[in-house]
């Protein structure tokens, strides 16, 4: 039970920093580093909450995949030129995610 919180905090600080730094680097190359890398924790969390749910929970595993593709919606947006929308829906997909994953799984 102890090594299964320390690995919630864990992804919780590393989600804090990336989305932190997602949004205060000005540097492009290295904000799309951040981004990229938002967007890998973003798809492992949903991957985590649908694995994590039981088999008949379908409406909490379609709401995963859901958080899921708000990540892959950012990624369209990154490539549409919509930078800060982009970002939004990254940053939304991972909070969300963390909050199911943390309170509803």
């Amino acid at each position: 039970m102890a090594l299964l919180l320390i690995f919630f905090i864990f992804i919780a600080v590393i989600n804090l920093i990336c989305i932190a730094l997602l949004f205060l680097v000005k540097d492009p190359k290295m904000n799309n580093i951040f981004f990229v890398g938002t967007v890998i924790l973003g798809v492992l969390i949903c991957y985590l909450n649908i694995t994590s749910l039981a088999s008949n929970l379908i409406v909490p595993q379609i709401v995963a995949g859901f958080f899921g593709v708000l990540s892959l919606v950012g990624i369209v947006l990154k490539y549409m030129r919509k930078f800060l929308a982009a970002k939004i829906f990254v940053t939304a997909s991972v909070v969300l995610g963390i909050v199911q994953l943390f309170f509803f799984a």
